[in-house]
């Protein structure tokens, strides 16, 4: 029981170090960004983090699972569906759409995600969950100001893509479950990194054979440490663990404290006001989380 609840608490931490990590990577991102080409830097962070986390497997004496097609072919689908399209789709969508209509429209990942588990038998929809969910969605509609949200031919691409980026992570979140269940976790994402890299590397051919290296401020230097370790080497692995031990729906139900951390990190550094709509929101967010989640 002792056991069972650590391991429990064990989950919970990881998911929300997750949220706090990609809610400071929503600030350091842009800065990165705003020197590198979109693909380019996806390309180069996950390089990156594919040789961290090899070295840490390999330093760690990890054993690693058989040699087979069993484990390596697997691979190949959860990281086109969990890396490379989730991503390219996102950082290309976000270029032909607006920031409200790429907020809101991925807040549609944990809706996806439980409706993929329940189409497919893995969790049951109780009215509780389904109350969890609807509530912490209401509170990111608020904060994210919904009613800003407009469709138009200008957008469209950009927000079909945003859609696509949803359901192929929540394909991702269903699918890998009894996978990253049976498997070492550092050798998992070493793997998905690893695949991930090639073909995000193989999208962002057109724009490497362009670029040219900007020049590393301080600042520059500190973000893109930051986005290789906390937003792409921490992350991955530890919503990659949480998964093999949380239901694919709990992980997806945590995206939604992200923008809550983000607005903090904004008030925080940034000086952003703490408005009204804010806390409401915040409520709302923690009431469908825990309504989601217990």
């Amino acid at each position: 029981m002792a056991r069972s609840a650590r391991s429990s608490g064990l989950v919970l931490a990881a998911l929300i170090a997750v949220q706090v990590l990609f809610g400071i990577n929503y600030v350091v991102s842009k800065i990165v960004v705003a020197a590198f080409p979109p693909l380019v830097w996806a390309s180069a962070r996950i390089i990156v983090a594919s040789g961290l986390m090899l070295g840490l497997a390999l330093l760690f004496k990890r054993k690693h699972p058989a040699w087979n097609s069993k484990f390596f072919i697997p691979l190949i689908v959860y990281a086109l569906l969990g890396t490379v399209i989730n991503q390219a789709s996102f950082l290309v969508g976000l270029h032909y759409t607006s920031s409200t209509n790429s907020a809101i429209l991925n807040t549609l990942i944990p809706v996806v995600t439980l409706l993929i588990v329940t189409l497919r038998g893995q969790e049951p929809a109780t009215p509780r969950r389904i109350v969890g969910f609807i509530c912490a969605f209401i509170g990111v509609l608020v904060m994210r100001r919904a009613e800003e949200f407009s469709l138009s031919n200008r957008t469209l691409i950009g927000d079909l893509l945003m859609i696509v980026n949803c359901v192929s992570y929540g394909l991702f979140l269903s699918y890998s479950k009894k996978f990253l269940e049976k498997h070492d976790p550092l050798w998992t994402t070493t793997w998905l990194f690893i695949y991930g890299s090639v073909g995000l590397t193989a999208l962002a051919v057109p724009e490497w054979t362009h670029f040219q290296m900007p020049v590393i401020t301080q600042t520059l230097a500190w973000a893109m440490l930051f986005a290789v370790l906390g937003a792409t080497l921490m992350t991955y692995f530890l919503n990659f663990w949480a998964l093999a031990h949380a239901k694919a729906s709990q992980v997806a139900v945590f995206t939604y404290l992200q923008p809550l951390v983000a607005s903090i990190i904004a008030w925080h550094w940034l000086g952003e006001t703490i408005t009204t709509r804010t806390i409401v929101a915040s409520l709302f967010i923690f009431a469908g989380l825990v309504l989601a989640v217990t």
